[in-house]
């Protein structure tokens, strides 16, 4: 899992790795309270598999605001 700041460069990244993309999407969900610009999930290979809407769309679906 990914994700930008405003008005910092860095991209920065969750050192732990999710065998499923429910609990990377959890994850996810506790790193939209820092109000990212960006967020997504890439697989092992580092192509996205989880952007920013869909990542959104979980969190409201769990119960996150």
């Amino acid at each position: 899992m990914k994700w930008t700041l405003a008005g910092q460069d860095e991209v920065f990244a969750q050192p732990v790795s999710y065998a499923k993309l429910s609990d990377a999407l959890d994850c996810a969900c506790t790193v939209l309270y820092q109000h990212p610009t960006d967020t997504w999930i890439e697989d092992d290979t580092g192509s996205p598999i989880a952007l920013d809407f869909r990542i959104k769309q979980h969190c409201t679906s769990r119960g996150y605001s």
